[in-house]
């Protein structure tokens, strides 16, 4: 989960800043100026071919903790939702 996750999430981060510098941009008007926002928060991202790279990187450490977070805490309510059936059957049994 944590590897398909990052994986995911590096994608859509070069995908979106690539399709940003492919496409034709008016001489003066600014490329992409809400997603270069990220640069706040992500040091070295810019809307560039080398920007694209960087998010690239950061985007597949987002999605690396959101899915290790995700499964963590899809496998623990399994966990409890399981016990809770074992301890319900047991008590039927008696």
């Amino acid at each position: 989960m944590t590897v398909a996750a990052g994986v995911l999430c590096s994608l859509m981060l070069f995908l979106a800043t690539a399709v940003l510098l492919l496409q034709s941009v008016p001489e003066g008007y600014p490329v992409g100026p809400h997603l270069g926002a990220l640069g706040e928060y992500l040091p070295g991202y810019e809307v560039s071919w080398r920007g694209s790279f960087y998010g690239a990187l950061y985007g597949f450490l987002i999605g690396a903790v959101g899915g290790f977070v995700t499964a963590v805490y899809w496998n623990l309510t399994h966990y409890v939702a399981l016990g809770v059936m074992l301890i319900s059957s047991a008590e039927l049994a008696d």
